[in-house]
Formats: C-alpha cells, structure tokens, sequence
C-alpha cells in the first residue's frame, strides 16, 4: 500500500462525501505496483487462452475476442476470483469505512467483478442504481485500471448529480433502448431526465466510492480498439441484509 494512498484517505471526508453528494473520489488509492500486479495477472491469463509476446493488455484483450469470443467471455467470468484482483479491493480501509459508515461492525462483500467494456459498447448499461443485491444500501467501489477520459474516448463512469437523495426508483427491463439491458434493469429516462449527468474523469489508481442508491451507468467508448477496464466492489453492512430477515 503507498504512502499517497495514506496521505490521502481520509475516514471522515470518505464517509462526509458519500453522505452529502453520493460519492467520493479517492485519489492515489491504488499503488502503481499493485496496479501493474494487477494487470499483469489479467495479461497472463489471457496469454493462458493463447499464448505469444504480445504485452499490451488491451492488445491482448481484442485478440483473444477476435480468437474466442467464448473463451474472452469465459476469462470474463473468472477474473473476479483471481487473488490479485480480491487483495486489491478489500482493503482494511475500505472495508472500515464502510462500517463507519452504517454504523455496524459485520461488512459482507459481494460480487466483485472486473467489467471490460469495449468499442463495440454492447454491454453499456443505462441509468441505474444497485438494487437486488445482498443488501438493501450498501457502498460500491469502481476504480480503473487505465485513466478514463471522455475527450480521449476511452470511456468511464456517468453519476447523475444528487439521484441518491430520492431513495430508490422503480426499475425496468425495457425502455426503448437497444442497450444492453436484458438482464439489467435500469430506471426510465423520465427519471434520469430530472437530474445533471456527470462524466467523471477519474485516474487509473484513484477509486470511486458510491451508495448504491446513486443513479450511474457508463459513457462509452468511442476509441477504436479502446477499453474501459475497472474493478469493482460491493461493501454490505450486516444491518441492511433482508437475507436474515424472517
């Protein structure tokens, strides 16, 4: 763990910012040698589908798609459970914060993922909050592992300004929409409509931390052959679990 990441992690404003405006940006929460653990990790299971020289992730990353698109989708699903990726994401910091946070001393975690979306965009989801989950509110982290940035195409994080202020809207499966939304609910346009879209800059290393009531989606890519790659985390207080709830 680096020492900028200490210098910068501070309990109270984490906790303040996820209060008062949904979410909170922790720069530096990553160091850049657990970043590259990470991706190399990534790097060399896809090498494991195919091997060659290739050392680019996201080089790699389209050629297996153009060699398997079953294979990718299978690298896909493992990648959660890889231990780099796991150490990464639940770090003491995180993990109590969020105890802090909701005022419990029992966290669950759930669902970590890395999600890969590509130029072809067809797993771009809309508007949405983080409903049936373990628990009823919880805090997700979404972090990158490339700089995102509109303007270079790459993709990245879209947060509608102060959605979390208005609990939980009624989701759906279709809204005329061809995005990807077949096993995704997301709420109509009607309600995302009402509020300012923020397309989030947010540096490889730097974690966003979000309640789960925030309206969010991502922007997409517009890169040829970009790729927006992020690891993601669910926190989830033992309080808020309907799970053990007669």
């Amino acid at each position: 763990m680096s020492d900028q990441m200490h210098n910068s992690w501070n309990k109270k404003e984490v906790i303040n910012n996820i209060r008062t405006q949904g979410y909170h940006v922790a720069e530096n929460y990553f160091s850049e040698s657990e970043l590259a653990e990470v991706k190399k990790s990534l790097l060399d299971t896809l090498h494991y589908i195919k091997p060659d020289s290739e050392t680019d992730l996201k080089k790699k990353y389209y050629q297996i798609k153009e060699y398997s698109e079953k294979l990718k989708s299978h690298w896909y699903d493992i990648t959660p459970f890889n231990c780099e990726i796991m150490k990464c994401m639940h770090k003491p910091e995180a993990i109590e914060m969020t105890k802090k946070y909701f005022n419990t001393d029992v966290i669950f975690l759930s669902r970590p993922a890395i999600n890969a979306h590509d130029d072809a965009n067809d797993k771009l989801l809309m508007g949405h909050q983080e409903t049936a989950q373990m628990s009823v509110d919880h805090i997700l982290l979404w972090a990158p592992l490339y700089d995102t940035n509109k303007e270079k195409g790459e993709g990245g994080l879209r947060i509608y300004k102060d959605s979390h202020k208005h609990g939980f809207f009624e989701h759906f499966l279709e809204d005329g929409n061809q995005r990807w939304t077949k096993d995704y609910t997301h709420v109509k346009s009607s309600v995302t409509d009402q509020f300012e879209q923020i397309d989030c800059d947010i540096k490889a290393g730097s974690a966003v931390f979000f309640i789960s009531s925030m309206i969010h989606c991502g922007y997409p890519v517009t890169k040829k052959n970009g790729l927006r790659l992020t690891m993601s985390e669910r926190f989830n207080p033992l309080l808020k679990l309907p799970f053990l709830r007669g």
